[in-house]
């Protein structure tokens, strides 16, 4: 039987969004070597993470614009090959500021065109049936490249020094990720002569052993109804999601690893998120989105306060429970909401609708470390920044399972 093209776009998503965002999931990598180096203070140091988070959620929006215009294979491969000059330009930075302006600013306009917005907005138009399943398999690559690029960059860092290690990236970015784009992406599976997922329109749905899912779908020129809650939804997010990302590997330093150790505890959480993110997308078309989400924000609760618990080296159980699920909710975040999010906007303007949730989830992205830098100064510990974003999944979680299912149903 001849493999669905749906699935290899799925695929070569996976493989070029991995190894683009990779170098970017490795910041809390860099971040060491960016205090040693500037001597600033980890707030004003990790902000540099914020404002691009700022930029990617500004630019994500305009980006869906134009994807809705131009087609998503376009902006992926534009914005990829610009991404690829924002990382060797890196390498020439003497001073923070051209850092903040660089990576920061630059890099996230760059990021926002080949990563959420245009991947989500293409597999949409591939897959309706298995949407979550898809969607986990595009973006299995994103955490999967947190756990090569991690270690990576350690050792690129040790090696070489952070500036050429940014500029190793950009290559690599332009010599894999790029071409892969350009040869196989296409927008529409009616370029191929087939339809999303591969079925006849007329195919009895009996023979499915899934049903085909709920579809609201949002054509009018307005915003649908429940936007916004789902908005601050995604806010909570962004704010869960990122500030454990950023912090977890200076965290684990001052509880007393090493910082290869630490890069190490960092990339195997990244590596259990693979899977998590397989399974997640799939459970989600069979139990719904809604559920599938509520599961993801108990294992960040999880995560959260077992991480609290390591206090030293000697912590290995409550290490262990949080590099399982942290990598599990980690990996299973992002394709179910998005799921989430495509089955109620589908329509011609999803790219639109689908950005300016990105400023949503940005917001949240730039905050969450922030915050929790900012508390780490103030009381000197994690405590509360950890138990803050906790709360913030926990909320999060809230409205998007009192958002009112999709009322809707068919193609």
């Amino acid at each position: 039987m001849r493999i669905f093209y749906g699935w290899i776009i799925a695929g070569v998503l996976s493989l070029s969004w991995g190894i683009s965002v990779g170098p970017r999931q490795a910041f809390p990598v860099f971040l060491l070597a960016f205090l040693k180096e500037f001597g600033t203070s980890r707030t004003v140091t990790a902000a540099v993470f914020s404002v691009h988070m700022t930029f990617y959620a500004l630019g994500g929006w305009a980006i869906g614009v134009l994807v809705d215009r131009f087609g998503p294979r376009r902006i992926i491969a534009w914005s990829t090959a610009m991404w690829a000059l924002t990382l060797l330009a890196c390498g020439t930075v003497q001073d923070l500021w051209q850092l903040y302006a660089i990576f920061g600013v630059v890099g996230g306009v760059a990021t926002s065109g080949l990563a959420y917005v245009p991947n989500n907005a293409l597999i949409s138009r591939w897959f309706i049936r298995y949407r979550g399943r898809a969607t986990g398999i595009s973006q299995a690559g994103v955490p999967l490249s947190m756990a090569i690029f991690g270690p990576l960059a350690q050792f690129g860092i040790a090696w070489i020094g952070w500036r050429w290690t940014h500029i190793g990236f950009g290559l690599m970015v332009a010599a894999t990720a790029l071409p892969l784009i350009v040869a196989f992406l296409r927008d529409d599976p009616g370029e191929k002569g087939l339809t999303p997922d591969g079925i006849p329109p007329d195919a009895p749905e009996r023979s499915f052993s899934i049903p085909s899912p709920q579809v609201e779908g949002f054509a009018g020129l307005g915003l649908p109804l429940g936007y916004w809650p789902v908005f601050v939804a995604n806010i909570l997010r962004g704010m869960t999601m990122y500030a454990i990302l950023i912090h977890q590997v200076v965290y684990l330093v001052d509880a007393g690893f090493s910082r290869m150790e630490a890069a190490a505890f960092f990339s195997l959480g990244s590596l259990v998120a693979v899977p998590g993110g397989l399974t997640a997308g799939a459970v989600s078309d069979r139990v719904g989105r809604q559920r599938a989400y509520a599961g993801i924000a108990a294992l960040y609760v999880i995560a959260y306060c077992s991480l609290l618990l390591v206090r030293n080296p000697s912590g290995v159980a409550f290490l262990s429970i949080f590099i399982l699920t942290y990598g599990l909710a980690m990996g299973g975040i992002t394709p179910v909401f998005a799921a989430f999010l495509t089955d109620r906007l589908q329509g011609p303007r999803l790219g639109y609708l689908l950005g300016l949730q990105n400023i949503g989830f940005g917001i949240g992205a730039t905050f969450g470390p922030l915050l929790a830098g900012v508390l780490f100064d103030l009381v000197g510990g994690y405590a509360a920044a950890f138990v803050l974003m906790a709360v913030c999944m926990i909320g999060s979680s809230a409205i998007v399972s009192s958002v009112g299912r999709p009322h809707v149903s068919g193609r």
